[in-house]
């Protein structure tokens, strides 16, 4: 099949769906498909429409700077000239994976040359900090609404005004498309509750590389554990609250363990400043991804600390698949955990603090769960995504 991946995102972006979007490229890719990447170009200058090694790059109208996110509206002009690509290309199916301008490009484009459009939602739980923003909320649904050519629904969902825009916003592709995929059933069930009347099919991220092997975690006597928590630094994944943690396990465990954090984000020059004076604790900052990779089989276990804001971290499906548990404190993320995972009983401060010291104290506990990780990680598996998937673009 010949397959287009669309994306509002910029596609060099380090971010989970961008990983994930990779992911089903290489996977669909060694399963013999063609794949082509849809995706917004960096710079603005040059060709409005450039075509590149594996897909199409459109130049965005302006770039908003802060959430790194490129307007491209659904106009006629962009509508007629992703139509042209996708019949130049033969495509047989548009794979959606945004909400944004693009998306309803890609589904307008779609619907005129009567090929089916998927459309895979990576996040319904849209949460920030600060402020609620209510004052700019009118001024955003306005923008939006030019942006994507259509009505966004009013559902409440929380009462941040820009967080409940942007779950609509996803909400309105979502209606849209016939075809959903949720990486997870807890998103699947969210989403027919919100009013997604199309068929929504539960099909977990894969994991496609890398071709080193992995590893079965080992602890010698003595040996520390070395725990990774890699993400956005931001907020809605909370560096700080384990960061703290980390700080009251290792005074609970005589210094009994290591951290690595990895990423970067808002809370990076905090979480340096927190964690000052503990060389137990290792600031990493951005790394590319195959050091990443290097990181997690160097560790006995990773850290996954946000709450209520995810869907299927590619965190998760990354850890099981070299073989590693996964301490994490959202009970809604179990799903790919149920051999690898331990759960803080709280997810607060303390909770994180707890499970620290039971992994640290019982390292036991980390070789089982990285056991675990080699039943789990069949979830993953780039054939079983692949079959799944291709079943749905058949339908």
């Amino acid at each position: 099949m010949h397959i287009a991946i669309v994306s509002d995102y910029y596609f060099d972006y380090v971010g989970g769906a961008q990983t994930s979007m990779r992911q089903q490229k290489l996977a669909l890719e060694e399963a013999g498909h063609t794949v082509l990447i849809v995706s917004p170009a960096r710079g603005a200058t040059g060709p409005r429409y450039q075509h590149v090694a594996d897909g199409l790059q459109i130049r965005p109208l302006f770039r908003l700077p802060v959430l790194d996110l490129a307007v491209i509206p659904n106009g006629p002009t962009n509508v007629r000239a992703l139509e042209k690509y996708l019949r130049d290309e033969r495509i047989d199916v548009v794979h959606v994976q945004t909400e944004f301008g693009l998306a309803h490009v890609a589904d307008a484009a779609a619907a005129n040359i009567g090929i089916p459009l998927v459309h895979t939602v990576h996040s319904f739980y849209w949460a920030s900090e600060g402020p609620p923003q209510a004052s700019v909320a009118w001024f955003l649904r306005w923008a939006l609404q030019k942006a994507i050519n259509d009505t966004i629904p009013n559902l409440l969902f929380t009462p941040r005004k820009t967080d409940n825009l942007l779950r609509n916003l996803v909400l309105a592709m979502a209606r849209k498309a016939k075809r959903v995929v949720s990486p997870s059933a807890h998103q699947a069930a969210d989403l027919r509750d919100a009013g997604v009347t199309g068929d929504i099919f539960v099909i977990p991220n894969p994991i496609a590389t890398p071709d080193v092997p992995s590893n079965t975690l080992t602890l010698a006597p003595g040996q520390k554990p070395r725990f990774l928590w890699v993400a956005r630094c931001e907020p809605v994944k909370r560096p700080l609250p384990f960061a703290r943690a980390v700080i009251d396990a290792l005074r609970r465990t005589d210094n009994g363990f290591t951290v690595d954090f990895v990423g970067e984000g808002s809370d990076l020059a905090a979480l340096k400043r927190l964690t000052t004076g503990h060389p137990e604790i290792h600031i990493q900052g951005a790394l590319p991804h195959d050091e990443v990779i290097e990181l997690m089989d160097a560790s006995s276990a990773i850290a996954l600390t946000s709450l209520g804001f995810d869907n299927q971290p590619m965190t998760i499906a990354e850890a099981v698949s070299r073989e590693r548990g996964v301490l994490y404190c959202d009970p809604k993320l179990s799903e790919g955990l149920h051999n690898s995972g331990f759960l803080a009983k709280t997810p607060d401060d303390a909770g994180l603090a707890d499970a620290l010291v039971a992994l640290v104290t019982t390292p036991s506990l980390l070789v089982d769960l990285s056991r675990g990780a080699v039943i789990d990680r069949e979830l993953f598996s780039p054939t079983r995504y692949v079959e799944r998937i291709t079943k749905v673009y058949r339908a």
